[in-house]
């Protein structure tokens, strides 16, 4: 009989034999950083499904919405087909919405099943590529450009901190409030034959940027025949200054590295502003991640808006949680948003309101990814519906991206 509970220490072995098999990978028990919020089914003793939630908050409009993290949903190979994989997600997202997490975001490996869990594509990981030769001269402190040293561990706060500023300008990133999670993946070592570290750039008592990175060899595509690239998980700036004295950092690496490469939003103009005469042409690999709506009342005030005015009835199909269903009255003031629960007779007769929509269009639209226009053109709201140009002014943003991988 399968029963499902939260994995304990005297678990961890058979948890990480568990993720080898599920994932076609080797790793040893200690990689399992935490088993902290990691629910697994159990036939008898033996885990043969797991899932784990990792405690984020992600900016939205300048705001922190409280978001539940999915990784490692893993199910044995011969248990798979029986829904344990449905049966576990459903069981964390229920868990997580309890907690007060808004919003749910994953990357996804089976994108069907995570659709009918009410999931939707969110946002974008994107990687981009250019020559070292390409970044521009350190210029040093004195002439346009800024000191750059090793990070050190008394550095943490002013890198948390460093990374809110930077974030609150983007949708989409994640942030964890745990300090173990930034130690451990964020700045911590991936591997010794990586030669990774970590960089900051002092400003005062504080810091205006960072980069963590490691050199790895190159892969087929690259701008030479041999050698190294440098790969940044995070580079964080908060003004152009800062984000030259770290390309110029780089430019150091010509001995070294031939190719920089960074994650970013998908224009990535101030970098791409900052690299000489072939700034634009970056290369980038594109990962996708999704996102679900937990608590429709408590997204839709947790985030931040444009300065938009108007109001829109809102009702969501939505199986896991008919309590999101509405319908809902969404008014907004010059970007202050308020929320609150209509009668249905009520609603029917209210300007601005159309038909449902799923739970999980409506989270691509609640991020920015999907507009307004682009649910007409797929059929889940009509052309002369009058909540499009509202809705468009107050989902109108950056597309959104994410630098963390998990």
């Amino acid at each position: 009989m399968i029963e499902m509970r939260p994995a304990g220490e005297a678990d961890r072995e058979s948890v990480a034999s568990l993720l080898d098999l599920a994932f076609n990978m080797r790793r040893n028990a200690v990689d399992i950083q935490e088993l902290r919020r990691r629910l697994c089914a159990f036939d008898g003793d033996r885990p043969v499904a797991s899932a784990r939630s990792i405690d984020y908050d992600q900016w939205f409009g300048g705001q922190r919405v409280p978001c539940a993290g999915l990784a490692g949903v893993a199910v044995l190979p011969e248990y798979r087909g029986q829904g344990l994989a449905s049966a576990i997600v459903r069981t964390v997202l229920r868990d997580e919405r309890a907690r007060g997490r808004a919003i749910s975001a994953l990357y996804p490996t089976a994108t069907a099943l995570y659709r009918s869990l009410g999931y939707e594509f969110g946002g974008v990981r994107l990687q981009f590529r250019a020559p070292i030769a390409d970044l521009p001269a350190h210029r040093g402190r004195g002439r346009g450009g800024g000191e750059v040293r090793q990070m050190e561990a008394t550095d943490l706060d002013n890198v948390m901190n460093c990374f809110s500023l930077f974030a609150s300008g983007h949708n989409g990133p994640v942030q964890s409030p745990d300090r173990d999670w930034w130690h451990d993946h964020v700045l911590a070592p991936k591997s010794d034959r990586d030669l990774p570290r970590a960089v900051v750039v002092p400003d005062g008592e504080g810091l205006s940027g960072y980069v963590n990175y490691h050199l790895e060899p190159w892969g087929p595509g690259g701008f030479g025949d041999n050698g190294y690239k440098a790969v940044c998980n995070h580079l964080v700036f908060e003004d152009f200054r800062a984000l030259r004295t770290l390309l110029g950092y780089f430019r150091g690496f010509e001995n070294s590295a031939s190719e920089l490469a960074w994650y970013g939003p998908p224009t990535t103009p101030q970098v791409a502003l900052a690299i000489g005469s072939n700034g634009f042409s970056m290369r980038s690999s594109l990962t996708r991640w999704m996102t679900r709506v937990l608590d429709v009342p408590l997204a839709l005030r947790s985030r931040g808006y444009p300065q938009a005015t108007g109001e829109a009835v809102v009702e969501i199909d939505d199986t896991l949680f008919p309590e999101n269903a509405g319908p809902w009255l969404v008014q907004a003031d010059a970007g202050r948003v308020s929320v609150e629960p209509l009668d249905p007779a009520a609603a029917a007769h209210r300007p601005g309101t159309g038909k449902p929509l799923s739970i999980g269009l409506f989270s691509a639209l609640y991020t920015g990814f999907a507009s307004p226009a682009d649910l007409v053109v797929v059929g889940a709201m009509d052309e002369d519906d009058e909540r499009v140009p509202f809705l468009s002014a107050l989902f109108a943003g950056p597309v959104p991206w994410m630098p963390d991988f998990f």
